[in-house]
């Protein structure tokens, strides 16, 4: 990927937004960004972000290579043949007009680059999802960057892509996991919607459950955050899986 090359299409996808911009500062002023997140949180107003539900990266990204590949003559012709895009795109809320978009800029491009985030390394898709990044890759006009160097050697061992897997629900509170080492006492920030639906309010002790385990934190309400899905930020690192933890919340003071 080339610093500042107003020509190139970039796509961020499976990670956070501020570690996006953390790491490629340049992203701000870059021309045709787009960012891929079920967290409907951005902070930088160049990028365009479109919104997905929790935990449907496989297929979104299989949609991102079905729209990008068809006229490709690849060895997974046939799977992506076999993708029922508008079901799926329904499915997971992502929308054909959106998948368009996305791609047209693409192909309007010199070079498309998709940056992947660390957030997919915990999904129980991850194996499938590198196969279908490798795919992508094998495209001349397309760069795949990661933030973690860590997937590329799983991306280039190219094996056949299995059939997706079940869509999970994440219907009700959601918190995307991040950690900060900084940090002295957990923090959950979210939305006014989501505030209301879990009965808490700015600046409440409240208690969550989650991966089987109790914590107690304490709630800020953030006017950039939206919908029903918040970020809990959490001093110490630790295994908990996939990053998007289904929660229930209860006030304590």
């Amino acid at each position: 990927m080339k610093k500042d090359d107003k020509t190139q299409s970039i796509l961020l996808f499976g990670g956070f937004i501020q570690e996006f911009l953390e790491k490629i500062p340049h992203l701000k002023n870059q021309n045709n960004v787009f960012l891929l997140s079920p967290l409907n949180f951005n902070p930088a107003p160049n990028i365009r972000q479109f919104l997905y539900e929790v935990g449907c990266e496989e297929v979104v990204l299989a949609l991102l290579a079905e729209s990008l590949l068809k006229q490709d003559d690849t060895q997974e012709k046939q799977w992506i043949k076999d993708l029922d895009v508008g079901y799926l795109a329904s499915e997971v809320n992502f929308s054909e007009e959106e998948i368009m978009a996305i791609s047209q800029s693409f192909v309007e491009s010199t070079k498309g680059v998709l940056i992947i985030g660390k957030d997919i390394y915990g999904h129980k898709r991850a194996s499938n999802i590198a196969k279908i990044l490798g795919l992508l890759a094998k495209n001349p006009k397309i760069e795949i960057v990661f933030l973690d160097e860590v997937w590329v050697q799983a991306v280039e061992q190219i094996e056949e892509i299995a059939k997706l897997g079940e869509i999970d629900n994440f219907d009700g509170l959601v918190a995307y996991v991040h950690f900060d080492e900084g940090l002295e006492y957990p923090i959950l920030q979210a939305s006014r919607q989501f505030a209301l639906v879990g009965k808490i309010a700015n600046g409440d002790t409240i208690e969550i459950e989650f991966a089987n385990q109790k914590i107690k934190a304490n709630f800020c309400e953030q006017q950039e955050i939206k919908g029903m899905v918040g970020i809990l930020w959490l001093s110490k690192q630790e295994d908990i899986g996939f990053c998007y933890q289904k929660i229930r919340v209860n006030r304590i003071s």
